[in-house]
């Protein structure tokens, strides 16, 4: 999958009301209902690949302070809800010019304890752990590279993406498998903007039908994956971590995963988008 860069830059445009649109919006920003744009799915992109840096890097000063940033609060609260933020906005309270080369130690650290090192605080940060037998009522860890790595591998491969030769991480890390859900995102991008520019007539249009693919590819991991562990995994997370910052990022990370789910649920099937796109190009009468 691609690199990961660009931080702060993707963070500013993943909560910019310019960028994600709430279907409580999309009449006041001007939307047709039912009608698919790239500007979604790239905003939705960049929302992925944002959580995916949080969880494959340590934290950089440029991500603390942006996420002390009290209006790139206010814009995730309007999306989230207050109480997804809390965590966050209690980090950011705590957060001054002075300490920031000290405080940022400490997060790297916990960091390397919460997502890297295998001690006291790790929350093992894959899928395929999440998944393991339970027995006398105890959950028993799963197995890495088991059975789940095999199926996740199987779907990246089946989609086109590829491991990003300079991420050592395991396919089922949490932070790859965001970053494969922002690939898709950028597929379903590319796929609109070849429809609106491709000049083809009705008839061509309903046979392209590669984006609702890999909207079709975004909920299905969505539900037979993510929405399935990751979970899991913030509760571990709310556990073990001392510092408000991977707390908050947890709770933002699951409520972004719901929010993600529940539009792809909603979204109104392929034909209707040719209906009404058909409509739109109709001349008005009276």
């Amino acid at each position: 999958m691609e690199n990961l860069t660009g931080m702060r830059e993707q963070a500013k445009k993943c909560v910019s009301k310019s960028q994600v649109i709430p279907s409580a919006g999309r009449k006041a920003a001007g939307l047709k209902k039912g009608v698919l744009f790239p500007q979604e799915a790239e905003s939705r992109g960049n929302m992925y690949r944002f959580l995916s840096t949080v969880y494959l890097r340590p934290p950089t000063k440029d991500l603390v302070r942006h996420i002390a940033d009290m209006e790139f609060l206010d814009e995730v609260s309007s999306l989230f809800g207050e109480v997804a933020v809390a965590d966050l906005k209690e980090f950011a309270a705590t957060v001054t010019i002075a300490d920031s080369g000290k405080r940022l130690a400490s997060l790297k650290q916990e960091y390397m304890d919460l997502f890297a090192v295998p001690t006291g605080r790790y929350t093992t940060p894959f899928e395929d752990v999440h998944w393991g037998k339970t027995v006398d009522g105890k959950q028993n860890r799963g197995p890495l590279m088991g059975e789940r790595a095999i199926a996740v591998r199987r779907i990246y491969r089946g989609a086109g993406a590829e491991m990003d030769r300079e991420n050592k991480e395991l396919p089922t890390h949490i932070g790859v498998e965001l970053s494969f859900m922002n690939f898709l995102c950028e597929r379903e991008v590319e796929a609109l903007q070849n429809e609106e520019g491709g000049g083809m007539n009705d008839e061509e249009k309903r046979k392209n039908t590669e984006f609702t693919l890999y909207r079709k590819l975004q909920l299905s991991f969505l539900q037979e994956h993510l929405n399935l562990w990751f979970p899991q995994l913030s509760q571990s997370i709310q556990a073990n971590a001392k510092s408000e910052l991977y707390r908050g990022l947890a709770l933002i990370t699951e409520e972004f995963l719901r929010w993600d789910t529940a539009g792809l649920l909603t979204q109104s099937p392929v034909e209707k988008h040719m209906r009404a796109q058909k409509t739109s190009m109709q001349p008005q009468t009276g």
